[in-house]
C-alpha cells in the first residue's frame, strides 16, 4: 500500500480545486506576470493559456482600475494587509470589458518569504448592469414625478413620509427635508379622524387599493386620492378635483348645461340605463375609443372591458345602485383598434322625477400614462425595499430586517401577553473553513446553510436573518421554550444533513452550527436587551461545551 503524505495530499486537493473551480483563478508572480490560470478564467477572458501567461495583470486591467489594484498589491507586499477584494474591470481578448469581483491573497514559502499571488475572479457583469438599470429607472421615474402637477408621496407603515414630489411639497407647504421621516398625522393634526386617515388605515389593513374624495376647508378645494398599499407602506396620488365636482353639480342642475359641458369636454361623458346600455355618449368618445357616438348608443360597455376587470365592473355597478350613489373606478377598456387603455370613470346614479327611472351618469378619462407611472413607481419601490431588506450574499433577511422584526415582535409579545423566543446561531470553526477552502467556498457555505435554516422554519411568522459574518438571528413569535427546542434541533439537523466537508484541523468531518436562545414569557421581568444578552450567553455556552449543540436560557 502506498502512503501519500499530507503535504502532497493538500497539494493535490488544491490543484483539483483550482482546476475545477467555477470561478476564475490565477497564480500571479510578484512582478505581475500570470503564471497559470484555470479554465474558468480562460473562458471568462477569452484567452488560450499560453496567450494569457505571456501577459501581466496590468496588461489586461482597465486603466481606471489599475491605480487602486496596484495600491492594494503594494500593501500586500509590505505586510500591511493579508488579502484584499475589489470590483475590477478586465479587458477580454476581444477588447470587451468584463467586470469581476476580485479577491487576491499573497502566498508565502516555508521561510515566510512572499512566493506569489492567488487571484480569484467572479464575473459580476450582469449584476453590475442590473444595478445600473435600476438606478437609471429610478432617475427616470423621479424625473417624471417631479415634472407632473399632481401630488405623489409615499408613507411607510408608521405613516411617516418616505418620498414627496415637488407638487406634494407645495400642497403640504413644507420642504422635502421638513417632511421626510415625519408622521403625517402629527404634522397635520386636523387630518386626524378625517376620511383621509380612515381610508389610509383601511388600505393598510386590507392591503387593497383605495380611492376617495375629500373636501379640505383650509384650501377650499376638493381632492381625490388613490392609495396603493404594498409591503413597504403606502403610495398616494393626490390631485385637485374641485372643477370636476363643480361640473358634476352643474350636470345635475340642468340637462342643457349638461349637454353644453359634455360636448365641449375632453373627458367622455355618458349616460346609461339600468342595464348599463349607453343612452348618450359625448363626442369625446371618438378621440378616446375610436368609436362614433352612434356606434355606442344602445350597446353595452361590458363587451369592451378587459376580461380581468369584467367581474369587478359588474360588482361595482350593482354597488352603485344598492349602497352608494357615486363612485370612481379604474379599469381597462378596448378601443376600436383592439388596443387596451386604462380609464378612470366616476359614476353617479341620478333619479329622474318625471319618469321615476334611474340613470347612471359617467365621466371617463384616459389615465394610461399616469397608470403606467404609478405601476412603475410601485414596482420600483418594491424592488428597492427588497434590496434594502435582503442579505445580498445569502438571500435571507439582513440585519436591518432582523432589527425591525425583533422590535415589532417584542412589542407585539408585550401587548398580547404571548411568549417570544430569540435564538442566535453561529457556524462552528468558520475561520478554519475559510482558511482551508478560501472565501469563495466560504460564501457558498454560508448560502447553503442559510437556505437550509430557512427551509427548516415552517411558519411564515418565523424568520432567520444573517446577523453578521457567519452569525444568524432567528425570531420565533408566539413560541415557548419547549417548542423553541424542537425548532433548534430541526435547524441543527438541517445543517448536518448538508454534509459540507470541514477543515481537517477542526477534528469534525462536516460543518455544524451552534445555537443559543432565550424565551420571554408574560411573567418574565427581563427587558428586551437583557433577553438578547441571555441568548448571546447561551450561544457562547454551546460553543464552550463542544459546539454542534443547542443551549437555552
Amino acid at each position: 500500500m502506498t502512503l501519500i503524505s499530507k503535504p502532497n495530499r493538500e497539494a493535490d486537493l488544491f490543484r483539483s480545486a483550482f482546476h475545477y473551480a467555477p470561478i476564475g483563478m490565477a497564480l500571479v508572480d510578484l512582478d505581475g506576470s500570470i503564471l497559470v490560470a484555470n479554465p474558468s478564467a480562460l473562458i471568462m477572458l477569452g484567452y488560450e493559456e499560453k496567450e494569457l501567461c505571456s501577459k501581466t495583470y496590468e496588461h489586461i486591467t482597465h486603466p481606471d482600475d489599475l491605480e487602486e489594484d496596484n495600491r492594494y498589491v503594494k500593501q500586500l507586499l509590505l505586510g500591511e494587509i493579508d488579502t484584499y477584494q475589489m470590483q475590477k474591470r478586465y479587458f477580454k481578448k476581444t477588447g470587451e470589458t468584463v467586470t469581476v469581483l476580485l479577491s487576491v491573497t499573497l502566498v508565502y514559502d516555508k521561510e515566510e518569504n512572499p512566493l506569489h499571488f492567488i487571484s480569484q475572479m467572479m464575473d459580476i457583469s450582469e449584476k453590475t448592469q442590473a444595478v445600473s438599470e435600476v438606478k437609471q429607472l429610478t432617475k427616470h421615474i423621479t424625473t417624471i414625478l417631479e415634472s407632473i402637477s399632481d401630488a405623489f408621496f409615499s408613507l411607510d407603515e408608521q405613516y411617516c413620509f418616505i418620498y414627496t414630489n415637488k407638487a406634494a411639497q407645495t400642497l403640504f407647504r413644507k420642504s422635502e427635508e421638513e417632511l421626510t421621516g415625519r408622521n403625517i398625522w402629527e404634522l397635520y393634526p386636523w387630518l386626524v379622524g378625517s376620511i383621509s386617515q380612515i381610508e389610509c388605515k383601511l388600505a393598510m389593513q386590507l392591503r387593497e387599493q383605495r380611492l376617495y374624495e375629500q373636501f379640505v376647508p383650509l384650501l377650499n378645494d376638493w381632492f381625490e386620492a388613490n392609495l396603493y398599499p404594498s409591503e413597504f407602506g403606502l403610495s398616494v396620488h393626490f390631485r385637485q378635483i374641485t372643477e370636476r365636482k363643480r361640473t358634476a353639480d352643474k350636470l345635475r342642475e340642468s340637462e342643457k348645461s349638461f349637454r353644453l359641458l359634455a360636448e365641449n369636454s375632453s373627458d367622455m361623458i355618458s349616460k346609461h340605463d339600468r342595464n348599463g346600455l349607453f343612452t348618450y355618449v359625448s363626442p369625446a368618445c371618438y378621440a378616446l375609443l375610436g368609436y362614433r357616438d352612434d356606434e355606442l348608443i344602445g350597446k353595452s360597455p361590458f363587451h369592451l372591458y378587459h376580461p380581468d376587470d369584467m367581474q369587478r365592473m359588474l360588482d361595482n355597478q350593482e354597488l352603485l345602485y344598492t349602497h352608494i350613489d357615486e363612485n370612481t373606478i379604474t379599469y381597462r377598456i378596448r378601443r376600436k383598434d383592439d388596443s387596451y387603455r386604462w380609464f378612470e370613470t366616476t359614476r353617479r346614479v341620478v333619479f329622474n322625477e318625471g319618469d321615476r327611472t334611474q340613470t347612471i351618469v359617467a365621466v371617463s378619462r384616459d389615465i394610461t400614462p399616469r397608470k403606467e407611472i404609478e405601476l412603475k413607481m410601485l414596482e420600483q419601490y418594491q424592488l428597492m425595499h427588497a434590496l434594502s431588506h435582503t442579505d445580498e450574499l445569502t438571500g435571507i433577511a439582513n440585519r436591518r430586517t432582523f432589527d425591525e422584526t425583533w422590535n415589532h415582535e417584542w412589542e407585539d409579545a408585550q401587548r398580547h401577553h404571548m411568549p417570544v423566543t430569540l435564538m442566535l446561531g453561529d457556524i462552528d470553526n468558520f475561520k478554519a473553513y475559510n482558511d482551508t477552502f478560501g472565501h469563495q467556498k466560504g460564501d457558498e457555505c454560508l448560502r447553503q446553510i442559510a437556505a437550509a435554516m430557512r427551509a427548516a422554519l415552517k411558519r411564515p411568522l418565523d424568520i432567520v436573518a444573517r446577523y453578521g459574518g457567519e452569525e444568524f438571528g432567528i425570531i420565533l413569535p408566539q413560541t415557548n421554550k419547549e417548542r423553541a427546542a424542537t425548532i433548534a434541533n430541526r435547524l441543527l439537523e438541517a445543517v448536518r444533513q448538508l454534509q459540507l466537508p470541514h477543515s481537517q484541523e477542526t477534528g469534525h468531518p462536516y460543518v455544524t452550527i451552534s445555537l443559543g436562545s432565550a424565551t420571554w414569557n408574560p411573567d418574565c421581568s427581563l427587558s428586551q436587551d437583557e433577553l438578547f444578552t441571555h441568548a448571546d450567553k447561551s450561544l457562547y455556552q454551546a460553543k464552550d461545551e463542544g459546539k454542534n449543540r443547542y443551549i437555552s436560557h
